[in-house]
């Protein structure tokens, strides 16, 4: 097993395979937990951390913000072994230590919970969970009784009800992310890093998911913990260090700390509160009708419709099948019953392909997995859902590709060093804007967007909200789906509500209230 290798045995030298594990059951008194100390990372022409120190005691929540491209995933990738500091030194428990992959860092007992999923779909629940920790039965075979049971006593601890035989191929995102936390939860870690945990989930689960690490710090477990949600990093955190640039511009105590404050160290100048307006818009024509559709043992006799200028919103909690009533919508999954109108027709959408014909575009939540081509430019990327647009007698016209990306990227202040930068290089509001600007250049009627800030800082969630106030007011029909009630009420006309594949509320905007909302989540 490769495990961490001390500073003074990797100078003096260790027999080739040796291995030395920290000890964590020795308490080296008043050491921290975990220490950064200078750590220093440079990528060709970029400073990604300089000089950057950071601790963690045991039995505290220390939180790391900043906006995207601060150096954030960077130092989460030191912490885990992921990537190697140019210059530093990290210590567990006060002794040094070289972390050469996440195999070394969870061998002594530091996990992470990934924002963007690691799982293997073709796996259930449970063998994602304790994949590589599986019980084993006589002659060795797995024993999956025992292993399903434990897995549902995870995830009772959190207070989920997931079938752990569930193929996690066949959950929703929200689901997904549920698996990912029960996974660094199943190694029983001693450090534990959770990395925007709580993107995907509605307000009842993080909820329970921050009951479940107040119960780890009472435990002496040490948590770091990144969000872009200040809410809940003043809410369950002890201290907070903020990146900007690279450099740690300050550690403070939360005790006494405001937002506004902690948003002006973040992003270097006078916060002012308020979230992309709300505006008062006149409705054209009914762009998009649901009449009644249902899918056994998925949804049943969902009806809906928005109107050209219109932002409606489905809220709901994890399971209550939103997600499966927006991907029917746009042709990635059947119906068996019901209707789809398209400005007054009835349209049979068998796939993605004819949505799009049909002047729906799509922004997926997992826009990595689903709304992006990684190892495409930024130029591609944009120009994806206009090639048959762009090309002519089988070539593409790369002037006019790059004169509509170059004006998406002026028009969206999407930060890039050139259309030709890879997708993949981005930060993740810059990602989440060139999704969006994909189907600004498509131009279709009605855009579908789901969780469009998952996981984005406070500056580009303003101005994605912006862009997409922005839509509406260009007379596009929105259909919303987030996890941030408060968003959805600051920026929808009218809100649906499903529980259990049903619609169980429909709201007004002078109607919004989040009780009444919320009330209707368990209807």
């Amino acid at each position: 097993m490769v495990v961490l290798l001390p500073e003074r045995a990797r100078r003096h030298g260790s027999p080739q395979g040796a291995a030395q594990q920290v000890p964590f059951g020795l308490i080296v008194m008043g050491a921290p937990l975990l220490e950064l100390k200078s750590i220093r990372k440079t990528f060709p022409g970029v400073v990604a951390l300089a000089d950057v120190t950071f601790d963690l005691k045991a039995g505290e929540v220390h939180a790391l913000v900043g906006e995207n491209g601060a150096g954030k995933s960077t130092l989460l990738s030191v912490m885990n072994g992921l990537t190697a500091p140019d210059s530093g030194e990290i210590r567990i428990q006060g002794q040094p230590v070289v972390l050469s992959g996440p195999t070394v860092a969870l061998a002594n007992r530091l996990a992470l919970v990934h924002q963007e999923l690691v799982l293997c779909p073709n796996l259930s629940v449970a063998e994602n969970i304790f994949l590589g920790r599986e019980p084993k039965a006589r002659l060795g075979r797995g024993n999956r009784v025992a292993l399903n049971r434990m897995a549902e006593d995870l995830l009772g601890e959190i207070h989920v009800n997931l079938d752990p035989a569930r193929k996690v191929g066949e959950l929703s995102l929200n689901e997904q992310q549920i698996v990912e936390i029960c996974r660094a939860l199943a190694s029983r870690p001693r450090v534990l890093v959770f990395d925007e945990p709580t993107a995907s989930l509605n307000d009842d689960q993080v909820g329970h998911l921050l009951g479940i690490i107040r119960k780890l710090k009472a435990n002496g477990l040490g948590v770091i913990y990144v969000s872009h949600r200040l809410g809940e990093v003043l809410d369950i955190s002890d201290r907070v260090t903020v990146l900007r640039d690279g450099h740690v511009v300050g550690t403070r105590e939360i005790a006494g700390l405001h937002e506004a404050a902690l948003v002006s160290l973040m992003v270097g100048r006078e916060h002012k509160p308020g979230e992309a307006a709300y505006k008062e818009r006149q409705y054209g024509a009914v762009a998009l009708e649901v009449k009644a559709i249902s899918k056994a043992s998925v949804f049943d006799d969902v009806s809906l419709e928005v109107r050209a200028g219109e932002i409606v919103g489905i809220a709901g909690l994890l399971g209550c099948q939103r997600e499966a009533v927006a991907r029917s919508i746009f042709g990635a999954a059947s119906i068996d019953r019901g209707e789809i109108r398209i400005r007054g027709k009835a349209v049979a959408l068998r796939s993605p392909r004819e949505a799009i014909r049909a002047g729906i575009g799509f922004m997926p939540a997992d826009r990595k997995g689903e709304g992006l081509v990684l190892p495409m430019s930024v130029g591609d990327n944009l120009g994806m859902a206009i090639l048959r647009r762009l090309g002519r007698f089988g070539l593409l016209k790369r002037r006019q590709k790059n004169a509509t990306a170059n004006e998406l990227v002026r028009k969206l202040a999407i930060k890039v060093s050139g259309l030709f930068q890879l997708a993949s290089q981005l930060s993740g509001g810059n990602q989440q804007k060139i999704v969006i600007g994909k189907w600004i250049a498509r131009g279709g009627d009605i855009v579908i967007a789901e969780d469009p800030t998952r996981g984005v800082d406070v500056g580009a969630k303003f101005e994605i909200w912006c862009t997409i106030q922005g839509l509406a007011d260009e007379g596009k029909a929105v259909l919303l789906l987030t996890t941030e009630l408060q968003e959805m009420m600051d920026a929808c006309d009218r809100i649906l509500v499903m529980s259990r594949g049903r619609v169980t509320g429909h709201f007004d905007r002078k109607d919004f209230s989040a009780e009444a909302i919320a009330h209707c989540f368990v209807a």
